[in-house]
């Protein structure tokens, strides 16, 4: 999942991978990492975001793509719900120049 969390991943998909059921799988991720496996992902894509943000000059839309979202608007609203500022706002603030 940490390798692939820029693809949609489904909760059935990594059941059969790991060869276990679904609430096997829930209730084994929450108790090995503490959280939901979609809160696991949504933190690995936001950790990503601000790298990129902070590293790069990839536009918004761009950095959409390569942390695993569709849709720009959505990515910021989550990156904003999580962090408490839009990602303009955040790259303009950690920049790494």
């Amino acid at each position: 999942m940490t390798e692939n969390f820029d693809r949609h991943i489904t909760i059935p998909e990594l059941a059969k991978k790991a060869g276990i059921n679904e609430t096997k799988l829930k209730e084994g991720f929450r108790e090995l990492y503490g959280q939901s496996i979609h809160d696991y992902l949504l933190q690995l894509r936001i950790s990503k975001a601000k790298h990129l943000l902070a590293t790069t000059l990839l536009t918004i839309v761009d950095i959409t793509y390569h942390v695993g979202y569709n849709n720009a608007t959505h990515f910021s609203s989550m990156f904003k719900k999580e962090i408490g500022m839009p990602p303009t706002e955040w790259r303009k603030r950690h920049r790494k120049d």
